[in-house]
């Protein structure tokens, strides 16, 4: 077994992500290009705040750093997770498993990237109160963060989609039903 994405060097998984082995995968990389847009956000942050003029925009700069840094960690996670979604599927169809247990498996490879798309939405929502503050000198980090944050999002989303055939019942109809009210808001 590989070591967890955040304890690979980023050499190493680029290197598993080129290669021929079905994870890591699209999933995984949405979740982590989310991840940096949400670390590049939390640096933004922190360094308009030591510029802000501004008592309140300190304040509210300061404020938004602990939810960009959980945000950055949990897509982290989220990126391992969509590795061991994934390879679980794989397992599932290799040993000839059907009904519960495939469902199940397909179900969780659905609910990770919808987990990873909410994160990077929340970032993304979260954007236009560190931009109206930032210091100008953070003005490029700034804008790749937002497009890492924008692809990881359509990204993530473009997993649950393909997953989406695949499920039945109310795990369907609820997965579905966040999914499109993701893609709605993001319009």
């Amino acid at each position: 077994m590989t070591k967890p994405v955040r304890d690979q060097t980023v050499g190493g998984y680029l290197e598993a992500l080129a290669s021929t082995a079905a994870v890591p995968g699209g999933g995984s990389a949405a979740a982590l290009g989310a991840a940096m847009g949400a670390a590049l956000l939390s640096m933004v942050a922190k360094l308009s705040a030591r510029k802000a003029k501004a008592a309140e925009d300190r304040d509210v700069l300061t404020g938004l750093v602990p939810e960009f840094d959980q945000l950055a960690a949990r897509l982290l996670e989220l990126s391992q997770d969509d590795i061991d979604a994934y390879r679980a599927v794989i397992d599932a169809r290799k040993s000839g498993t059907h009904g519960e247990a495939l469902a199940r498996a397909y179900e969780r490879a659905a609910e990770v990237p919808l987990e990873a798309a909410t994160a990077a939405a929340r970032c993304l929502a979260l954007l236009p109160e560190v931009s109206k503050r930032s210091w100008e000198m953070t003005a490029s980090d700034l804008a790749v963060g937002s497009e890492l944050l924008q692809t990881g999002f359509a990204g993530a989303l473009g997993n649950v989609a393909i997953n989406l055939p695949e499920l039945q019942g109310e795990p369907a109809a609820r997965i579905e039903r966040a999914y499109l009210e993701l893609r709605t808001k993001a319009q």
